[in-house]
């Protein structure tokens, strides 16, 4: 199955990728630092910019972007998608909303907890009411500590992210969606997430629980055995790995990564790994 992943970005964008050259939108005007965004700098050339000043939403047009997502959804369905997945992570406007960092709303998304997770919850019921919920997931990127390596593009963190995600993870298993993504922190020597939290997600979220960020075959035994998990993405190591299912079953060595040649837009890198020979 294939699920098309709905992305927003909010105040993460530039007045040259807006209609008419306007500012971004966001819960809040925050503007985004530690980022860049990509932008056109010519025919087929771009550069990376700082992030614009994003303008605040109104109410009326949150409601409006909610309605946008069951659009969305509807587009993914009849372009033949299995189903969506609501990015809800990596410093985007969901997560926008979520954070205490990004969101000094004072209406009905603002202030409280429940009320920053509104707009997700209200997101998410459009989408399902459009795609049913079996065919809807939801990623979540929940850091719990700050580092130099903390991005924008890695999540937000927050000042209690427990409480947070938990209480995330809750709401939307009262909604019942099929699976909520949950993506680690994947750069070197990045601290892994809490047995605590995870034990507490597995707990409160009744569907498939699904974790992405630097896993090996060791570790995503090690909580499936506990069960924490029910699956585990491998990304980086898949790119080198075309064959990875069946070097992780028969325990066949893997092929290094070469880092120069990933998001490339060539053959190299992206094609030409090779798929394991037995001597």
């Amino acid at each position: 199955m294939i699920f098309a992943q709905l992305w927003h970005v909010g105040r993460v964008s530039h007045t040259s990728l807006q209609p008419a050259g306007a500012a971004p939108v966001a819960p809040s005007a925050m503007a985004a630092t530690s980022v860049k965004v990509f932008i056109e700098t010519g025919p087929g050339t771009g550069a990376l910019a700082e992030p614009s000043q994003p303008r605040a939403l109104t109410t009326a047009e949150v409601r409006e972007l909610v309605a946008l997502y069951a659009t969305a959804a509807r587009n993914a369905m009849e372009a033949g998608f299995d189903g969506v997945e609501l990015h809800a992570a990596n410093g985007y406007l969901i997560n926008q909303f979520i954070s205490v960092h990004t969101n000094q709303r004072d209406d009905m998304y603002g202030g409280s907890l429940d009320n920053r997770l509104r707009f997700l919850r209200e997101a998410t019921q459009a989408v399902i009411d459009v795609v049913g919920k079996d065919r809807v997931g939801v990623r979540f990127a929940p850091l719990f500590e700050s580092t130099s390596e903390d991005r924008v593009y890695l999540g937000l963190v927050e000042p209690d992210p427990f409480t947070t995600y938990v209480e995330a993870a809750r709401q939307l298993n009262q909604l019942g969606i099929a699976y909520l993504s949950i993506a680690e922190a994947d750069w070197d020597n990045a601290p892994e997430l809490p047995q605590d939290f995870c034990q507490a997600l597995r707990e409160t979220f009744h569907g498939v629980v699904m974790y992405a960020g630097k896993y090996t075959a060791e570790k995503a035994t090690r909580m499936l055995a506990a069960g924490l998990g029910d699956m585990f993405g491998f990304g980086r190591t898949f790119i080198a790995n075309p064959d990875l299912p069946a070097r992780i079953a028969h325990q066949w060595p893997l092929n290094p990564l070469d880092h120069a040649t990933m998001f490339g837009g060539g053959p190299q890198g992206y094609t030409d790994y090779p798929c394991y020979r037995a001597e």
